[in-house]
């Protein structure tokens, strides 16, 4: 494998940021709609900067492509622009389709497990790395830029996850711990996944 280099995100990294972060999707949106229907809403929605803050993101390359993204800043979730949404709207309902009841109540159901915003802490909020280039040390290289050029004014980082998720392994290893836990039998029943955990690190 070649050099691992960080570079802020561009827009014509869009379909290869798009690839990397929706296909696969993660299993707990593909358990609730299917891995077709997930896939083609993400698409969506990150070309379109609202699962994804073009600006604040960059990209790992590997051999001159793209092989990881991450976004960090003040939030912690995606981007919920209503007017974005509405925008949209018509290409969402086409995505989903019959499941876009069963979107709607999952989608509730995640909400519930968000967890607030932390005022002194610096968001990983995004961070994806391409399924055929994990464990090669793309993910650590990301979360180190970020340790490095997280502003002065944060005194930690946080990183909010599913509590099976497999990168929870890669966060601990770079210092972060659960400092909350939240879990919701419905959404488990739903998706297969119990919950969310929020973990952080002094910086």
């Amino acid at each position: 494998m070649g050099e691992i280099q960080i570079r802020t995100a561009m827009r014509a990294d869009l379909p290869a940021i798009s690839r990397i972060m929706n296909y696969p999707p993660e299993p707990p949106m593909a358990k609730m709609l299917g891995a077709h229907r997930v896939s083609r809403l993400g698409d969506i929605l990150v070309r379109a900067g609202i699962a994804l803050k073009l600006k604040d993101a960059v990209v790992a390359l590997v051999d001159g492509k793209v092989a990881g993204v991450m976004e960090c800043g003040g939030r912690t979730g995606p981007g919920t622009d209503a007017r974005s949404y509405l925008r949209l709207l018509p290409r969402i309902l086409l995505a989903l389709g019959p499941m876009t009841p069963r979107a709607v109540y999952g989608f509730w159901l995640r909400q519930r497990l968000q967890f607030e915003p932390i005022p002194d802490a610096f968001a990983v909020v995004e961070l994806y790395v391409d399924e055929v280039m994990r464990n090669r040390g793309i993910g650590g290289r990301l979360l180190e830029h970020a340790d490095r050029t997280a502003p002065g004014k944060w005194s930690r980082m946080c990183i909010e996850t599913g509590i099976t998720n497999p990168a929870r392994r890669l966060y601990e290893r770079h210092g972060f711990r659960v400092i909350a836990t939240k879990t919701d039998a419905s959404y488990e029943r739903l998706t297969g996944s119990p919950g969310r955990i929020l973990m952080t690190k002094d910086i």
